[in-house]
């Protein structure tokens, strides 16, 4: 009995997040067909496809978006971000690009941009991303995290190690660092502080 009770409860919880979903989609829709060149609205309503891995449909408003303002950063970003998870690096590339190209300081694109490069085996290109990244959001979290891991990748322990230290202290409570350096420090035979690590995470 209790079991059915708690299955109903769960079901009305997921008709009321799906009642919630339509309802958000009129209303992006509705906004639309008042002002169908607002590029903001277009990246809004992509996103929100994006969530809900409607991918095409998403692609299709990031498009909208970005010829109705075609400098809009984060249209050409988030497009990026769909595109590399499409499989389609080549094509993420570009549109990082012409993110960075409309704001050189954006420091989300050039990290997403470093992970794309990563992805891609070009080690160097994406170090620099990253560095960018830094440099115009010194407290970017996954972007010490992750520049971390690839210098720990091409053996670079000690810088590796410099920037997980960085990274927790933005965020001690980030479970994915902590186990992160506690493989570092396992590697580096530094097992005592790798266990400590693995509890913290």
């Amino acid at each position: 009995m209790v079991s059915l009770l708690l299955d109903f409860n769960g079901l009305i919880l997921l008709m009321k997040e799906e009642e919630k979903r339509r309802e958000t989609e009129r209303q992006y829709k509705r906004a639309l067909k008042a002002d169908p060149n607002n590029a903001v609205t277009h990246l809004d309503y992509g996103n929100f496809l994006a969530t809900a891995g409607r991918l095409k449909e998403a692609e299709s408003q990031y498009k909208h978006a970005m010829n109705a303002d075609p400098n809009l950063a984060a249209a050409h970003n988030n497009y990026g971000v769909l595109l590399e998870n499409m499989g389609h690096n080549d094509e993420a590339e570009k549109q990082y690009k012409l993110a960075l190209e409309a704001n050189p300081q954006f420091a989300v694109a050039h990290f997403n941009y470093a992970n794309n490069l990563k992805e891609m085996e070009r080690l160097e290109e994406a170090e620099k991303q990253y560095q960018l990244a830094l440099e115009n959001y010194p407290n970017f979290v996954a972007a010490h995290h992750n520049y971390g891991l690839l210098l720990q990748e091409i053996a670079r322990y000690e810088e590796a190690e410099e920037q997980y230290l960085l990274a927790i202290k933005a965020n001690p409570k980030d479970k994915d660092i902590h186990w992160s350096y506690g493989i570092l420090l396992e590697k580096l035979g530094r097992k005592e502080e790798a266990a400590i690590q693995y509890l913290l995470a």
